[in-house]
């Protein structure tokens, strides 16, 4: 007798199993890339930036001098730049020597401050073609002028830091790095940062600090994405800030 071969094949059975499976590793995946960047991570960047920025001011009333936050602004500097946040106070009020107050903190990975568009070729940075425009509505970027003037000079100096000793704004010593500043006065105003760009920019003003997701599309483009994720701090001429979650707001 001539046996008969067996047929190979899949039974309904076992498609469904399969396909079972396919499935639910697909979800496993997608679980995974959501978990990489928790929903909650921006949130938690923003009320940390939050208390420093009160840091800060309480550092001003207390002293009586001049206090200021600081963000890194030296973009060949990849780990810190828009991600490193620090706080000096000025050791007595307009003496030009300032001291570092904080130890600095980095924003998660993936997590930055966002700037205000000056040169994105040249800065570093840039913004995915769904991001709002400079000047737009809303207005999801943060604001550092040296005054209240829209077309101000932006408060960006040279920082030698984190320090043990005193320094000097805008100082060539050949370690300092650019940074933003939002400054803060003895009576817990806000006012016009002292770096040489903001010699003109006296008096108390009112700026605000948006933090979003961006990536590294080379070791020059920052690239800036999904602007719908971005929440934002408004610091008052007072000094009082608060949390926003609605860009609109600002």
């Amino acid at each position: 007798m001539t046996r008969r071969s067996k047929r190979k094949g899949f039974t309904l059975i076992e498609l469904v199993v399969v396909l079972s499976i396919m499935v639910i590793l697909a979800t496993l995946g997608i679980v995974g890339y959501q978990s990489s960047f928790p929903p909650g991570v921006i949130s938690a960047a923003r009320n940390e930036i939050h208390g420093m920025l009160r840091f800060a001011r309480q550092q001003a009333i207390t002293q009586g001098s001049n206090s200021m936050l600081i963000v890194n602004y030296e973009k060949a500097d990849t780990e810190k730049f828009l991600r490193y946040i620090g706080v000096i106070v000025e050791d007595e009020y307009n003496s030009g020597n300032w001291n570092a107050a904080h130890s600095g903190v980095y924003l998660p990975e993936g997590v930055f401050f966002v700037p205000q568009i000056v040169d994105g070729a040249t800065d570093g940075f840039s913004f995915d073609a769904a991001w709002p425009a400079d000047g737009a509505d809303p207005d999801i970027r943060s604001q550092y002028n040296c005054s209240n003037v829209v077309a101000s000079p932006n408060a960006i100096g040279a920082i030698e830091y984190p320090v043990n000793m005193t320094i000097a704004l805008d100082a060539s010593t050949g370690d300092e790095q650019d940074w933003i500043g939002f400054q803060f006065g003895p009576d817990g105003r806000v006012k016009g940062v002292d770096f040489s760009a903001c010699s003109a920019g006296d008096g108390s003003q009112s700026n605000h600090i948006v933090l979003g997701t961006a990536r590294r599309l080379s070791e020059t483009d920052l690239r800036f994405e999904k602007s719908e994720n971005a929440l934002g701090i408004v610091l008052r001429r007072n000094g009082v800030s608060y949390a926003v979650d609605d860009t609109d707001a600002m």
